[in-house]
């Protein structure tokens, strides 16, 4: 099968897994999808189709901005359909890392279908980019569970300090993708 059919599906099974959750979890009461009525689960639901048909245009197309409106309906989804119990918060960090793999996995697609790069070298590049990713939320994730008494749970200083690393976390990321960028 050819790379770009395989990023492409596994960029879908990505999409549909989280989608599948945050709609099956908005079902809980504590969820804010369950708090806007009845039929409130639905609205994640139909956040995760429409992204999946952005990526579906975004493949048919070669355009990657579908790819990025897809993103967020993907998170939009998740954040109005996971439960507020602190085990459900908890993995939000690891569903990030998820969107981040989806993503990453989506314009790897469409750099084979634009550029036609299909070199080893590019494999492994890409694959450690996202088991990087996914591994740092992984590990974001564990840190909630970890008891650390002695650090304070809030206050603008943790608030700073979450905004610097999240802010970090962006810059690494665009300074990956500016030097993975296609050459023209």
């Amino acid at each position: 099968m050819a790379p770009r059919l395989i990023t492409a599906g596994l960029a879908f099974a990505g999409a549909a897994v989280i989608g599948a959750v945050s709609t099956v979890a908005s079902s809980d009461s504590s969820s804010v999808a369950a708090g806007l009525g009845h039929n409130g689960f639905l609205i994640p639901g139909l956040l995760w189709v429409t992204s999946l048909g952005l990526l579906a245009v975004a493949m048919a197309i070669p355009d990657g901005r579908p790819i990025f409106l897809a993103i967020a309906f993907l998170g939009a989804a998740w954040l109005i359909g996971v439960p507020a119990v602190a085990a459900w918060r908890s993995l939000t960090a690891v569903a990030g890392g998820w969107l981040l793999a989806v993503a990453e996995l989506a314009y790897w697609s469409l750099d084979f279908r634009v550029a036609g790069k299909d070199e080893r070298a590019i494999y492994v590049r890409r694959a450690a980019t996202i088991f990087a990713l996914v591994g740092a939320c992984i590990l974001l994730a564990l840190v909630p569970q970890l008891d650390l008494s002695a650090v304070p749970i809030s206050g603008i200083e943790l608030t700073a300090v979450g905004l610097l690393a999240a802010a970090a976390l962006i810059a690494v990321a665009a300074g990956m993708a500016w030097r993975l960028r296609p050459s023209r």
